[in-house]
């Protein structure tokens, strides 16, 4: 019965692993939310110093099990932003921890915006802005990471059409009103990376050479990067 087990598992494709690796989600950060809420949304506005004392203990372990969390495949063009981040939220907590010893109300208060401001800076690196553009960027990774390097013609029509559809949803989705100031830009580079999809897109309908389509998605993903720069 083991061996009949074992076998199914040697038998998976290998491509099974790709909604774990195309998830943006780090359940790490998710779980810091619940001290940050608490600093941020009531003891910090309430000045409520015993409380923010009493928060550190959650915030350090919250931090530990984050500075220790490994991003997904997805996200793996994020590392240095994201290690550079978590560096700075490092400094913070120390920071918090000292504030605390020190019994410096004024210096406890800025200790504990600061933790939360660098979470939020952490948030960003790996949260879209719209859940439209997550969709989106969910479909060009399998693409590129897998499909086109693998040649899987297949796969490579199937996908061509998703991306297709994904990006005609970008094209209708209006900014959050907080991003409003960015909108010129992220305008011009949305209708760049719209003409490289098409253009991708028509190259694989047309059944060219994988050098091309290589070529061409390239310029797919790097105006993508382009969009995401947007709002860094």
């Amino acid at each position: 019965m083991k061996m009949m087990i074992v076998l199914a598992l040697l038998t998976l494709p290998l491509t099974a692993q790709l909604p774990d690796e195309t998830k943006g989600r780090i359940p790490e950060l998710d779980a810091f939310h619940k001290p940050i809420y608490a600093i941020w949304h009531e003891a910090w506005p309430a000045k409520d110093i015993q409380t923010l004392k009493q928060l550190f203990p959650q915030v350090d372990t919250a931090y530990i099990k984050l500075a220790a969390a490994v991003l997904p495949g997805i996200l793996r063009d994020k590392q240095i932003k994201w290690d550079e981040k978590k560096g700075e939220l490092r400094t913070a907590v120390d920071e918090y921890r000292m504030s605390i010893a020190g019994n410096d109300t004024l210096r406890i208060l800025k200790a504990a915006e600061n933790v939360h401001m660098l979470y939020e800076h952490m948030i960003r690196i790996v949260r879209p802005v719209t859940k439209e553009i997550d969709e989106f960027h969910r479909v060009l990774y399998s693409i590129h990471h897998y499909y086109i390097p693998e040649k899987n013609i297949e796969m490579i029509k199937k996908s061509a059409e998703d991306l297709s559809a994904a990006m005609a949803t970008v094209d209708t989705v209006k900014l959050p009103a907080k991003w409003e100031k960015k909108k010129e830009m992220y305008e011009k580079r949305r209708t760049l990376l719209s003409e490289s999809v098409k253009a991708y897109v028509g190259e694989v309908r047309a059944a060219k050479a994988v050098d091309l389509l290589t070529k061409s998605e390239g310029t797919v993903h790097s105006r993508y990067q382009m969009l995401e720069k947007v709002f860094e």
